[in-house]
């Protein structure tokens, strides 16, 4: 008889130092230093609170499939539902769920667990959704990609411990959720993970332009147990015209700085089929690679 995976099971140590977790749909790399040493202990912790995490989200699924502007009462909730509802009701976009930021909150409650217990540098990364958690001094790089599946990165950001970015998160044409835009990312730093995410979504999906090579479907049609019933999402785009690709990454943007001037996030990246912009906000933190 095959053996039943156990939580254990779902916790591996890597040779660098740092701890995989691969439990249900979650695959989240946790690695923390103080200094130059790596604590495995610490990571460890959050791996298990990653798991915790995903048991009251599975709870709550009914809640979180709804849309965020309807829901109230979020003290009601476990921690990690309501850090979700609150950054998409702070993007005010009433076809956004809770879910638009799964990723990012459950990287911030592993990332603020384990900041709360010690180490000097922290990186949670759920699935390119990213929460960083930095002390004095300490510096975090992190690469951006022009696409979600390219096999490297194409730019790289520089984060201190000055700059209060805690959350890096893309969005985009085959990522793991839906969008209705046609970026192939869009990439958003912001104070929290939970705020990158929620954001990164937006601005992806406000790449949405009207195109003969552009095929919508309803999300239903795809995943029937979809959070985005009677929603139209991108399933696959053809070549564009130049003025088709700058029209969805000015859009794309102009939402990116209307975001930036709110102060919900710090800046942004987007890219439409080879064309990449970014907010002003950006140009002293990207280097090319």
């Amino acid at each position: 008889m095959k053996r039943k995976k156990t939580v254990n099971d779902s916790i591996q140590f890597l040779s660098d130092g740092s701890v995989w977790v691969d439990y249900g749909p979650m695959r989240i790399w946790i690695r923390v230093w103080e200094g130059d040493r790596t604590l495995i202990p610490l990571a460890k912790e959050g791996a298990q609170l990653a798991i915790s995490v995903l048991e009251d989200l599975a709870r709550f699924l009914h809640v979180i499939k709804r849309k965020s502007l309807e829901l109230k009462g979020k003290k009601s909730f476990p921690e990690v539902v309501q850090r979700m509802v609150e950054a998409t009701q702070k993007m005010g976009e009433a076809d956004l769920t809770p879910l638009a930021a799964v990723a990012g909150a459950v990287s911030d409650m592993v990332a603020d667990f384990i900041f709360a217990r010690g180490g000097s540098k922290i990186i949670v990364d759920n699935g390119g959704d990213i929460a960083i958690r930095l002390r004095e001094n300490e510096v975090a790089k992190v690469g951006i990609k022009t696409e979600i599946e390219a096999p490297k990165p194409a730019y790289l950001l520089s984060i201190d411990s000055t700059m209060n970015i805690g959350g890096v998160a893309t969005s985009g044409l085959g990522g793991r959720s839906f969008t209705k835009g046609i970026a192939q990312a869009a990439t958003v730093v912001a104070e929290t993970a939970s705020l990158a995410d929620a954001a990164a979504t937006t601005i992806g999906n406000f790449t949405n332009i009207e195109d003969s090579n552009i095929l919508r479907l309803p999300a239903e049609k795809i995943y029937p147990d979809t959070d985005l019933k009677g929603e139209w999402v991108t399933v696959e785009v053809g070549e564009l015209s130049q003025e088709k690709i700058g029209e969805a990454l000015r859009a794309g943007l102009s939402k990116a700085d209307l975001l930036v001037q709110k102060g919900l996030i710090k800046g942004a990246l987007v890219s439409v089929q080879g064309k990449v912009g970014w907010t002003d906000s950006m140009n002293s933190w990207l280097t090319v690679l």
